[in-house]
């Protein structure tokens, strides 16, 4: 994967390390009946679905697949046409040659490197260009980063509406009298 789409990532890992260590301690304060534990949850619930809102939409918005198999791709040329083999990577994996096809090193007057041929064959090449096949590639990964985050906004959403009903429900002397005292620093 290019360097554009990693941070967000490692932006929805953080965040998913970070609400589970939130769940838990939301859900201890919910056995231990600690109202301020149990509203620290939901805030932090709260802020997490709007960090996850804004992840979604600048991931919707501002990753185009073929922008960044464009600029992959031509980093990789760059280097290729030093005879850094860059392609060959993408060229293996991706069972491609060049960025457009074969004709592509032709024109640049190199040599079809051997990640260009088929495994096991010294004359047939692969006639699909990398691009295509990268961009194609960028779409599942980022296909499955939106689905993982609308699923996981979906999570937020039903446990911060769990808590709230819960406080709605909750109508006992006893737990009007913790929300008033619980959440005094030394009462």
């Amino acid at each position: 994967m290019s360097s554009e789409g990693k941070p967000f990532l490692i932006l929805f890992l953080l965040v998913g390390v970070i609400m589970f260590v939130v769940s838990f301690l939301g859900c201890l304060g919910a056995i231990k009946a600690n109202v301020c534990m149990t509203w620290t949850y939901a805030i932090t619930v709260l802020a997490a679905g709007i960090i996850t809102i804004t992840l979604l939409c600048i991931l919707a918005g501002h990753t185009d697949e073929k922008t960044l198999a464009k600029n992959q791709l031509d980093a990789a040329w760059a280097q290729e046409k030093n005879h850094t083999n860059a392609m060959s990577i993408l060229q293996s994996k991706l069972h491609c040659c060049g960025i457009n096809g074969p004709g592509d090193y032709t024109a640049a007057n190199l040599t079809l490197p051997f990640s260009c041929f088929y495994p096991n064959s010294k004359t047939k090449v692969y006639e699909e260009g990398c691009f295509s096949e990268l961009t194609q590639f960028y779409v599942q990964v980022l296909k499955g980063s939106k689905v993982a985050g609308w699923i996981f906004l979906a999570i937020e959403v039903g446990s911060l509406s769990t808590h709230f009903l819960c406080l709605h429900f909750t109508d006992s002397p006893s737990f009007s009298y913790s929300v008033v005292h619980s959440c005094a620093p030394y009462s």
